[in-house]
C-alpha cells in the first residue's frame, strides 16, 4: 500500500506538478495554419479585370456583386464582408489575378484543383450550329473546336455565363449547378436503393422479350411456381413504371454526358457509359428522369433561334454568286439556292441568326434588318423558284411529247406514201 502512495506522488510530483508549472500555449494554438483565409479579399490593379463574373459565379454565400465603375468603365466585383465566409473560392477563380487574400493564389499554385463555380456549362453537339460565337466571346480561351465539336474546358471556364449569352440557338449551350446535380444523384440513389431492395416495379418487364434475365426485377413470365408468385406479392411497391413510358430507346449524347453514373444506377436494362450505347431497355424513362444533363434523349431536336426580331438577308445587288454562304451555314434548310437566279437566299423559318454567313461573306452582301423584310424575300424567291420549277418541267414534258410525237407523224407519212 505504501509502495503505491509513493508510486503516484513521484508520479504526481514529476510529470502532472512539473507540466502545471511549466503550462504554456501551445504553438499550434496561435500560429494560423498555412493556408489561412481570414483575410479579406483586395482587388489590385482593376484595370486588369475582365469582368467575367468569375468570382461572382463561384461565391457560394452570394457575397459578391458586379457593379458597374465609373471610374474604369466597366463592372467590377464588389464584396460584402458581412456575408464573405473566406472561402477563397473567388481567388482561385479569377483567371486574371486580380483577387488576392493574403498568400492564397501563391499557395494554391501547387495544387491540383479545379475552378470553383456554382454553374457548370457545357455544350449541345446536336443543338450546335459551329457558329463559333461562343468560343469568339469566351474571355479565358475556355473552349476549344477539335473534330469538328466544340467543347468547355470545365477546369477553366469560370462560369461567366457569356458563351450562353453570345449562343443564337435555344438550349445549346446547358448549365447545371451543384445543387441540381446533387438532387439529381439523390433521386438516382433512391432509386437504386429501391431496385436492390425490389421495391420498384418495372411493368415493362415481362412484356419485353430483351429483359427477360435482368436481375433484381420481377418478372412474371419467370415465375413459374407459387413460391415466385408468393415473392412478388410480399413486394412492397413503392414506385412503378409504365410499359413503353417513352416512344423510343434513348440515346446518349456524347458532348452531354459528364458520365455522373445516374443513368447506369437506375436502369433495369444496361447501358455501357464507355461505348455511350444503351444495351437492353425496358423504355421506362428513369434514365431521362435522373439526367442531370439531358444526356440521355429521345426524338428529333429542333434548332430554334433566340432572336426573332431580326433575320439576316441577302443583298442581291450585292451578291456574286460564290454561294460561301450557303457551304458556310450549318443548318439544313437555312439557305436555299434560287432556280431563277441562281443567288442564295435565306428562309427564316430555318435561320438560327448566328451571323456565320454575314463573317464568311467576301463582299458583305448580307445584312441583318427585320425579320419580316426577309420573310417577304424568302417567299418572293421561294414563288418564282417553284414557278420556274413548274415551267422547266411542263417545257421538258412538251419537249419529251413533241419528240415522241414527231416520230411517230412521220412514221405514219411513211406509211401513207408507202416509202
Amino acid at each position: 500500500m505504501s509502495s503505491s502512495i509513493w508510486y503516484l506522488y513521484e508520479f504526481v510530483r514529476k510529470k502532472w506538478l512539473k507540466r502545471f508549472a511549466n503550462a504554456k500555449t501551445e504553438k499550434e494554438a496561435y500560429v494560423p495554419p498555412e493556408r489561412y483565409r481570414r483575410i479579406p479579399v483586395s482587388i489590385d490593379q482593376p484595370d486588369n479585370c475582365i469582368s467575367c463574373n468569375g468570382c461572382y459565379q463561384s461565391c457560394p454565400s452570394e457575397a459578391i456583386e458586379m457593379q458597374y465603375s465609373e471610374e474604369y468603365g466597366k463592372n467590377l466585383p464588389v464584396f460584402f464582408p458581412g456575408s464573405c465566409i473566406a472561402c477563397g473560392n473567388c481567388v482561385e477563380t479569377c483567371p486574371t489575378g486580380v483577387l488576392e487574400q493574403g498568400t492564397l493564389r501563391k499557395e494554391a499554385k501547387q495544387y491540383i484543383w479545379t475552378v470553383p463555380k456554382i454553374n457548370n456549362y457545357i455544350i449541345d453537339d446536336e443543338l450546335c450550329v459551329k457558329c463559333d460565337s461562343c468560343r469568339r466571346i469566351c474571355p479565358v480561351n475556355a473552349i476549344t473546336y477539335e473534330n469538328n465539336v466544340y467543347r468547355i474546358k470545365s477546369n477553366d471556364c469560370v462560369g461567366c455565363n457569356r458563351c450562353a449569352t453570345a449562343c443564337p440557338v435555344e438550349n445549346a449551350i446547358k448549365s447545371y449547378n451543384e445543387y441540381e446535380l446533387s438532387e439529381k444523384i439523390n433521386r438516382a440513389q433512391n432509386l437504386k436503393f429501391l431496385k436492390k431492395s425490389k421495391k420498384i416495379k418495372y411493368e415493362t418487364f415481362n412484356n419485353n422479350s430483351n429483359t427477360e434475365n435482368i436481375e433484381g426485377i420481377s418478372n412474371k413470365d419467370n415465375t413459374n411456381d407459387d413460391t415466385n408468385d408468393n415473392n412478388i406479392k410480399n413486394i412492397l411497391i413503392v414506385e412503378e413504371y409504365a410499359p413503353d413510358s417513352i416512344d423510343e430507346i434513348p440515346r446518349i449524347v456524347s458532348s452531354l454526358c459528364i458520365k455522373c453514373n445516374n443513368c447506369v444506377d437506375v436502369c433495369p436494362g444496361k447501358i455501357d457509359l464507355n461505348e455511350l450505347n444503351v444495351l437492353e431497355c425496358v423504355k421506362c424513362g428513369l434514365c431521362i428522369e435522373v439526367c442531370p444533363t439531358t444526356a440521355i434523349r429521345t426524338g428529333k431536336v429542333v434548332k430554334k433561334t433566340l432572336n426573332t426580331e431580326n433575320c439576316y438577308i441577302i443583298n442581291e445587288d450585292k451578291c456574286i454568286g460564290c454561294r460561301i454562304c450557303s457551304k458556310a451555314c450549318n443548318v439544313e434548310n437555312a439557305i436555299s439556292i434560287s432556280s431563277e437566279t441562281n443567288m442564295p437566299y435565306i428562309n427564316p423559318d430555318y435561320c438560327v441568326r448566328c451571323g456565320l454567313c454575314h463573317r464568311e461573306c467576301p463582299v458583305d452582301a448580307i445584312d441583318f434588318p427585320e425579320t419580316s423584310e426577309s420573310e417577304k424575300l424568302n417567299k418572293y424567291r421561294s414563288v418564282r423558284g417553284n414557278f420556274q420549277l413548274l415551267i422547266e418541267k411542263d417545257l421538258e414534258n412538251y419537249a419529251k411529247n413533241y419528240v415522241i410525237a414527231k416520230d411517230e407523224i412521220l412514221e405514219k407519212g411513211k406509211n401513207e406514201l408507202n416509202l
